[in-house]
């Protein structure tokens, strides 16, 4: 996660060294607001899919040991596959079938 944060604050210092004396100075700054804002809603996204994904590994993890999928996302926690559960995004939570080892975001 670190070495997106570094590429995300490169791309922003590169849009605006080379928007620098172009143009208006509000121009330049609204252009690197939202170029900002852009990079740093893809990075939460990104984040966010990295999650389900290393929940999805973890629980076929949980289910090549123990021959099922565990009962519930708190049960990784319980048996010491996670330390903890990744929190959801605002306002969503986990939704998770142990039926099929499917978790989703809703």
């Amino acid at each position: 996660m670190n070495r997106k944060i570094i590429y995300a604050l490169a791309i922003i210092f590169i849009v605006l060294l080379a928007g620098a004396g172009c143009g208006k100075k509000q121009d330049l700054e609204e252009k690197a607001k939202e170029t900002g804002a852009k990079v740093f809603q893809k990075m939460k996204t990104t984040a966010h899919q990295d999650n389900l994904l290393y929940l999805k590994n973890k629980i076929n993890t949980y289910k090549r040991q123990n021959g099922k999928y565990p009962d519930s996302l708190q049960k990784l926690v319980d048996e010491g596959f996670i330390d903890k559960i990744p929190e959801p995004p605002a306002g969503m939570q986990y939704q998770y079938d142990p039926s099929t080892g499917a978790v989703t975001l809703k």
